[in-house]
């Protein structure tokens, strides 16, 4: 019964390690299109607009990676204690 729950929480490990990883790669693609619009932008008040921007995805950037490697190595652990 013990198996079971260690291989339920690594399971659901697992799949919170994949939602991190989707969200990783939006936050990617809005990193790129706001680099996009940012080098298209000539007005100096949306460029303070893309530049506060471009600081809060790479916030969330950071974040989210803290969070992937915190997670991939808490179910390391589950697997190795398994």
């Amino acid at each position: 019964m013990a198996v079971f729950t260690k291989k339920k929480k690594t399971t659901e490990t697992h799949r919170q390690i994949d939602e991190l990883k989707e969200e990783l790669r939006s936050c990617e693609r809005l990193m790129r299109r706001n680099q996009a619009m940012f080098e298209m932008t000539v007005d100096d008040s949306l460029i303070e607009a893309r530049i506060y921007e471009m600081k809060s995805l790479a916030k969330h950037h950071d974040y989210l990676i803290k969070s992937l490697r915190r997670l991939m190595q808490t179910e390391q652990d589950q697997t190795v204690n398994v």
